[in-house]
């Protein structure tokens, strides 16, 4: 056998060898393929790219939240795309519920600063602020929202809120106080929610005892409710008749565990704090109070007027 003849059967060989190799990874490995980028798709389009891979599609059953990928659509896949891949192959890919939403809470009936704790707890935040008088709600409590408690929002979100800004300044026109009687005119003052100052006592010849001889502020002049009146009545020191009060108070159980109370009593020498200090609910305070005259208690839990009694 000459040796061409042999080169060409050793070639034969190797081929069929070759051959038989590829064959065999084919059946092996199977065909490869390369995955395709499906992330930023919805599901259905993502499946049917995967197909035409001769791929499958499968979702993982847990979900996340993006901010850029909508909800429904892949956020991301496994294997990566690019990948070289047996056909048949499941890709699996983690689908995306889109932005998470925040309720909004209940902010009504707070305050501007409890309300801004709230808020940055559930990952929002305080936005425009408008204030409005009102007549009984205190200051700075909220009375509306925008967005309204439970609407859905994004993270970082605003929430406007309309708060009170207390009861609006009243003005009167200061009335002609001498020579009237104090005892006469001093209902009138509280019922205009003004405050008594200070009470001098003066003697005056020729004018009728208990009468006011000096005020201040004078007549006439413009002041806000609440401002503190002072006066000269014309009375002396020996005129002035003084007794001891029990003043006795239960501070009223719910709400709070602890208040704040005010007790304030006032008479013939004018008005003045006897109590003023924080409270368990269920408590009785005690005072005994050197009153002159005809006596008010005011009390008042968490600086806001309760009742009044009255003590003659």
């Amino acid at each position: 056998m000459n040796k061409d003849k042999i080169k060409t059967i050793i070639i034969f060989i190797l081929i069929i060898i070759i051959t038989a190799y590829l064959t065999m990874s084919y059946v092996i490995k199977g065909r490869q393929v390369i995955v395709p980028n499906i992330k930023g798709l919805d599901v259905q389009m993502a499946r049917n790219k995967c197909v035409e891979k001769h791929l499958y599609l499968k979702e993982r059953e847990t979900e996340g939240y993006s901010v850029t990928v909508p909800e429904g659509c892949v956020m991301a896949q496994d294997p990566v795309e690019g990948a070289y891949v047996k056909e048949g192959r499941t890709v699996y890919v983690t689908v995306s519920k889109g932005l998470k939403l925040i309720s909004v809470p209940n902010l009504q009936s707070e305050n501007i600063r409890q309300s801004k704790i709230r808020l940055e707890q559930n990952n929002l935040m305080l936005g425009k602020e408008a204030r409005i008088g009102t007549k009984d709600i205190p200051e700075g409590d909220i009375l509306a929202q925008n967005p309204p408690p439970n609407a859905l929002v994004r993270k970082d979100s605003p929430v406007s809120v309309l708060a009170s800004s207390g009861e609006r300044d009243v003005y009167y026109v200061m009335p002609n106080l001498v020579g009237k009687k104090y005892d006469d005119i001093r209902k009138s003052i509280y019922a205009a929610k003004m405050e008594l100052g200070k009470i001098n006592y003066v003697d005056v010849s020729g004018q009728e005892k208990g009468v006011i001889v000096q005020q201040s502020p004078l007549p006439g002049v413009k002041v806000k409710r609440g401002s503190q009146i002072d006066l000269s009545l014309n009375l002396s020191e020996s005129d002035k008749t003084y007794r001891m009060q029990d003043v006795l108070y239960s501070v009223p159980k719910g709400g709070m565990a602890v208040k704040r109370i005010k007790l304030v009593i006032i008479d013939n020498d004018g008005s003045r704090e006897i109590y003023n200090d924080e409270a368990r609910s269920g408590t009785t305070i005690e005072k005994s109070v050197k009153v002159c005259g005809e006596a008010i208690l005011q009390i008042y839990i968490n600086n806001e007027f309760i009742e009044e009694r009255k003590y003659e």
